[in-house]
């Protein structure tokens, strides 16, 4: 027998794993850049997505390094904190998550996680831990090495779509139907309904203070429910939600410094950590991957046609690789 949830998935590759009406998803083609992540050391960028291949690119002129198989999608990549490893999560592929020693080649695959895929993907403040987001709401913890710690599963089975390691300490924040906090030993600490209306919740990541957490959701077109962009406090407080976005907030990624945030949606936005819009970059596509350089003064996205752009620091563009 077929498995529904599974067929589902793969009819949907390209579209959220919660239903929900579409901005990019309206006239998205065929393959999607979903992820980005700048190296710690700043000379590589990597690159995933609907590609059959997970691409390494060089920094400096975007020339690509290295290339690896990985089946359909790969739906996120976090560099490890200090070391050339990568971790890399996987949804409607024969491939799992795994880790990538980049200087070795050497993987290792991430067992237990969900069949159908994860989503949510990050190494906490050390790089000792490493959590997964699965698309049956389960977190699974691993070590460096990628040895199994344990699971934290959710009150229900829906899709965790992103997740962030609180920056000095193993507190975790999951999204996706609703905002999570969790310790490392999978104690709930905080559950929030993030609005009134059920939208999907696409991004979080926390201000290097580790006083507050930002998030981005998805909007509702139909409903005339606007993406929230939402500042939250350490403890789970709502501060500040501001609706500057067209599309949904797929990504979002803090500076070194903690003075700039970078948003992937129908532009590249910048906000000061109060969540004042700086600078906006006008794009051809919707924006999907995003991530700051460790000077603070580029940014790359991937995006909805397989564009990669370099970014300076006030979201002009300085280089394009289609």
């Amino acid at each position: 027998m077929i498995n529904k949830k599974t067929t589902l998935i793969a009819l949907t590759t390209l579209f959220t794993l919660v239903a929900q009406p579409a901005f990019a998803q309206q006239t998205e083609p065929a393959s999607i850049l979903w992820t980005t992540d700048w190296s710690p050391n700043g000379k590589y960028i990597a690159v995933g997505g609907d590609l059959d291949t997970l691409h390494i690119y060089a920094a400096k002129d975007l020339k690509r390094y290295k290339s690896y198989p990985i089946q359909r999608t790969t739906t996120r990549v976090k560099w490890h904190p200090t070391k050339n490893i990568l971790a890399i999560s996987t949804q409607v592929s024969g491939d799992k998550a795994r880790i990538l020693n980049l200087d070795t080649d050497q993987t290792i695959i991430l067992e237990g996680i969900s069949p159908d895929g994860a989503r949510g993907l990050d190494w906490n403040y050390s790089g000792e831990y490493l959590a997964v987001g699965d698309n049956d709401g389960k977190t699974s913890i691993f070590d460096a090495s990628g040895k199994f710690i344990r699971s934290i599963q959710q009150d229900n089975t829906k899709s965790i779509t992103s997740m962030d390691w609180h920056p000095s300490q193993n507190i975790l924040v999951t999204v996706g139907d609703k905002i999570r906090m969790y310790d490392l030993n999978g104690n709930l600490l905080k559950s929030i309904q993030h609005r009134p209306e059920d939208v999907l919740l696409l991004s979080v990541s926390w201000h290097n203070s580790g006083d507050f957490f930002v998030t981005g959701d998805y909007g509702d077109t139909q409903n005339n429910y606007k993406p929230l962009l939402q500042f939250w406090s350490n403890k789970g407080d709502l501060l500040k939600s501001t609706e500057k976005s067209i599309g949904e907030y797929r990504n979002l990624s803090w500076n070194t410094q903690g003075t700039r945030l970078a948003s992937a949606s129908d532009a590249l936005r910048i906000w000061d950590k109060n969540g004042t819009l700086l600078h906006e970059g006008k794009s051809e596509d919707y924006l999907w991957g995003v991530s700051w350089n460790k000077p603070g003064n580029r940014i790359i996205t991937s995006s909805l046609t397989q564009h990669i752009v370099l970014w300076d620091g006030k979201a002009r563009e300085q280089k394009r690789k289609s």
